[in-house]
């Protein structure tokens, strides 16, 4: 059996190294679990996720991270003051790969074999 850290496709430090913002010690507890929860839900999401899991795979999964750390705690989803209108939130929550993420992770389609002909 792995440990559950093998599971992890990034951790805490490879967020801390994607973004200028120091975490405290409360910050950094929850990117961890959202590194494992995000690492889960990327497993999920693409079960032909190679093995080893592809070199963009440390990436998408701190992007995702950092996207639900910037989402607003309360679960705003719009604002708007005066003409000025902003989304907020996603409408699956703070933490979730879009589809250009999502296949970043996928296996790259295989080409298949090919014939040149020459005259």
């Amino acid at each position: 059996m792995t440990s559950p850290s093998a599971d992890l496709l990034a951790t805490a430090d490879d967020v801390q190294a994607r973004t200028d913002h120091q975490f405290t010690a409360d910050e950094r507890a929850r990117v961890a679990v959202l590194c494992a929860d995000a690492s889960a839900m990327a497993r999920s999401l693409v079960p032909t996720m190679p093995v080893p899991a592809p070199a963009t795979a440390v990436g998408v999964v701190s992007t995702a991270v950092l996207r639900a750390l910037a989402a607003p705690p309360e679960g705003l989803k719009d604002e708007a003051i005066g003409g000025h209108a902003r989304t907020l939130a996603h409408d699956g929550g703070g933490l979730y790969f879009t589809d250009t993420e999502l296949t970043l992770l996928r296996p790259a389609p295989n080409a298949g074999a090919f014939s040149i002909w020459t005259v």
